[in-house]
């Protein structure tokens, strides 16, 4: 069922409120020139034969140079890493798109970021086009490597100005317009063409592991809606890093450890792809994805129940608007919390697809277990925490507040949390056999109390930016006042004198070394890239700027495991 606050969703979920001021600018640009990319992937494709006697097929073929469109230099690459083993190609090329998680994901983050068109209007290229089978982390099969020279002679020809690199393949770092992993660098790299083409690398990650691996955390949804839009708005050069960025990355970092810990003590990995195999999963994966996303939902339940804590304590009532706000975002981080129970009850409406008669025996538990909980959440732990009778009362919370003279944040938490508790009320009915649920307005509940808790941080936060601005200016007015009147008093006291010699001439108003601009883009120098005929291995580069701590890591690697290290 449709509902107002779909269309500030961004693959389920609200992109962070620090985002936003940096969409307007994430816009994909092209040049006037007629690029050959999709001739080049199109004459590999017709050609090829693979090791195991394999050829791709028409419709394979077609896709990839879809994908590779559109035929026009310049802009943003999208660098993925191979297709899918078992993807279906057809004449269709929307279905075989629809068909992938992958890439269904991805159009969905362009079309909210960039604009319509989605995959449409940004080039796509698979780092090892046609290859199926598992790349090697020691040493490149011959068709691996004819492969990947194809793919960097796509990129040669379409000239991008800028690469989002979002593949990686364990122990072959040294390959160019390769990632580094989720979250590992807030770098900008610049590879040169032998051509002397100059191309900006953004790390990324690939999008399975969200639409695929680890659906229900939205932390990586967060991170991969920034890197994308960071690597759109290089294109324009508006791009700046900030303080909450890192922390988002080193957040991802460490769930990241977290997972693989989990994965290595019980052999968990979560859904896989309709057709698809993963490396190293089952097909029935019905439990596993239960208890991952039960698991998200009670984290995110414990962040709602944090709330309306703090909201009864003696510490909220004096609390000031920003002090609120560095509570839920740097203390509690709530907005993931309520993301994670909104891809949950996301999850379960699933069931409820048209066309969808026999639902996953998962999808069916998990409604069963968000339906327990929200009920156990508004008719037993709210009452409990306002010390009143236990049942459903519709206005048990928004009675709280019938008096209060809140301003900023505080007032806009009072509206919503109101908001939220009415309407899950109202989404449970008593009858005689029990409590009756209707699932629609529960989901709905839970999408505006997502997107209306993120446009209140926004607030807050754009508010306190003005101040922070205003406070500055105002105080460089001031100065610029007291230094304009000790001027006028030191030139009446003084007389004219002739400079000494040998003396340091004031530096230039037009040099380019702002100590507050160095840094801020997070560009390193220049390394060339090799012929195509030749395959690369890049050494380490000297980083210029400061790198992400690195949290210690496991021995051992498969494929979850490999693409994250």
């Amino acid at each position: 069922m449709a509902s107002p606050n779909d269309g500030h969703l961004c693959n389920g979920i609200p992109v962070d409120h620090r985002l936003k001021c940096f969409l307007a600018s994430a816009k994909q640009k092209h040049s006037h020139g007629v690029g050959k990319h999709a001739d080049i992937i199109e004459t590999f494709g017709n050609t090829m034969f693979r090791d195991n006697g394999t050829t791709p097929t028409k419709h394979e073929v077609g896709f990839a140079a879809w994908l590779a469109k559109p035929d026009i230099t310049g802009g943003l690459v999208i660098a993925l890493q191979q297709p899918a083993k078992s993807q279906v190609f057809t004449a269709n090329v929307e279905w075989v798109r629809d068909e992938c998680n992958t890439l269904a994901y991805l159009d969905k983050s362009l079309a909210f970021i960039n604009g319509p068109g989605g995959l449409k209007t940004t080039s796509v290229f698979d780092a090892f086009p046609f290859i199926t089978e598992q790349i090697s982390s020691k040493e490149l099969s011959n068709e691996a490597k004819l492969a990947y020279n194809t793919f960097l002679s796509m990129v040669e020809a379409k000239k991008p100005e800028v690469l989002f690199a979002c593949w990686r393949i364990h122990g072959q770092d040294g390959l160019s317009f390769s990632g580094k992993g989720p979250g590992k660098t807030n770098q900008v790299h610049s590879l040169r063409f032998p051509n002397g083409h100059v191309v900006r690398v953004v790390n990324g990650f690939h999008p399975s592991y969200i639409a695929n691996y680890c659906p229900n955390e939205s932390c990586f949804r967060r991170l991969f809606d920034m890197e994308l839009c960071k690597a759109l708005c290089e294109l324009n050069t508006t791009w700046q890093e900030e303080d909450w960025m890192n922390d988002l990355r080193r957040t991802c970092q460490e769930r990241t450890l977290q997972l693989m810990k989990e994965k290595g003590r019980d052999g968990e990995q979560l859904n896989t792809e309709p057709g698809r195999e993963l490396r190293g999963t089952k097909a029935n994966n019905t439990a596993k994805k239960f208890k991952a996303y039960t698991k998200s939902f009670d984290n995110g339940l414990k962040s709602l129940k944090q709330i309306f804590d703090h909201m009864v304590s003696s510490v909220y009532t004096s609390q000031s608007s920003w002090d609120l706000y560095k509570f839920f975002v740097f203390d509690q981080n709530t907005s993931e919390g309520i993301c994670d129970a909104l891809l949950a009850v996301s999850e379960a409406m699933r069931q409820f697809a048209p066309g969808n008669s026999m639902p996953e025996s998962a999808l069916v538990e998990l409604g069963k277990y968000t339906s327990q909980q929200t009920l156990k959440f508004v008719k037993d732990d709210i009452p409990d925490l306002v010390q009143h009778q236990r049942g459903l009362y519709k206005n048990l919370w928004s009675n709280r507040y019938l008096a209060s003279t809140s301003r900023g944040l505080k007032q806009s938490i009072e509206k919503i949390t109101i908001r939220f508790f009415e309407d899950l009320t109202k989404s449970f009915s008593e009858s005689s056999t029990g409590w009756k649920y209707t699932p629609d307005l529960a989901h709905d509940a839970f999408k505006e109390l997502a997107v209306s808790f993120e446009d209140a941080l926004g607030r807050e936060y754009d508010n306190r930016q003005k101040a922070v601005t205003a406070s500055a200016a105002n105080g460089v007015a001031i100065l610029s006042a007291s230094l304009y009147t000790l001027s006028i008093s030191s030139s009446q006291s003084t007389v004219s004198a002739t400079p000494a010699a040998n003396t340091t001439p004031a530096r230039s108003s037009s040099s380019n070394g702002c100590f507050k601009c160095e840094g801020k883009r997070n560009v390193t120098e220049t390394i060339n890239v090799v012929p195509q005929w030749e395959l690369l291995h890049l050494g380490s580069v000297r980083s210029l700027v400061r790198q992400l701590p690195k949290p210690q890591q496991e021995k051992g690697h498969d494929a979850f495991t490999d693409y994250f290290k």
